[in-house]
C-alpha cells in the first residue's frame, strides 16, 4: 500500500466510525519506538563499528589512489621528460647526421673535381706526348723517305766529277773541324 491509500484508510475509518482511533495509532507508535530503540540498542555498536571501519576503509583507498596517483603523474613527468630527451636526441642525431652527410657530399664532390682535373691533365699529357711521338715518327719517315729519294736522284744524277768535288769537300770539313776542335 502507498502512503495515500494508508492515509485516506485511516480517514475513512474515522468518518465511519465516528471517529479517529487514537489508541491504534498509540500502539503503533509505541511499538514502534520499542523496537527502534532495541534495533538501537544492539545495532548501534555494530553499526557505528561497521561505519567506523568502512570509513577507515574508504579514507584508506582514497588514500592509496591519491599515492597512486602522485605515482602515476610522477611517471608520466619522468616519462615526458625523457620523451624530451629523446625527441632533443633525435633531433640532434638528425642535425648531426645532415651534416655529416653534408660534408661527404661537400668531400665527394671535391674528390671528383680533382679526379676530373687529375685525369684531365693526365689526357692532355697524354695527347701532347702522342701527338710528339706521332711527329717524330712522321719527320723519321719523312727524313728517311726524303734520303731514300736524295739517294737514288744523286745515284741517277750523279756523275764522277760531282763524286770527287764532294769528297774533297767533305774531307776539308772534317780537316777544318779538326783544326778549330784543336785550338780550344
Amino acid at each position: 500500500m502507498t502512503e495515500f491509500e494508508i492515509l485516506n484508510l485511516i480517514l475513512a475509518n474515522a468518518s465511519e466510525g465516528g471517529g479517529f482511533d487514537w489508541r491504534f495509532v498509540m500502539e503503533h507508535t509505541i511499538n514502534l519506538s520499542i523496537l527502534l530503540a532495541v534495533i538501537v540498542y544492539f545495532a548501534k555498536t555494530p553499526v557505528m563499528n561497521f561505519l567506523v571501519v568502512r570509513r577507515a576503509n574508504i579514507s584508506r583507498e582514497i588514500d592509496e589512489a591519491q599515492k597512486t596517483i602522485t605515482e602515476a603523474k610522477e611517471r608520466y613527468e619522468e616519462f615526458a621528460q625523457k620523451l624530451e630527451g629523446i625527441k632533443g636526441e633525435i633531433t640532434s642525431l638528425k642535425d648531426t647526421l645532415r651534416r655529416q652527410g653534408e660534408t661527404e657530399r661537400d668531400e665527394i664532390v671535391k674528390h671528383a673535381h680533382l679526379t676530373s682535373e687529375i685525369l684531365s691533365k693526365e689526357a692532355r699529357d697524354t695527347i701532347e706526348l702522342e701527338t710528339e711521338r706521332a711527329m717524330r715518327e712522321i719527320q723519321s719517315e719523312v727524313v728517311a723517305l726524303a734520303i731514300g729519294i736524295a739517294k737514288n736522284l744523286i745515284k741517277e744524277n750523279l756523275v764522277e766529277s760531282d763524286k770527287e768535288r764532294l769528297l774533297s769537300q767533305f774531307t776539308k770539313d772534317v780537316e777544318e773541324e779538326k783544326w778549330h776542335q784543336s785550338q780550344h
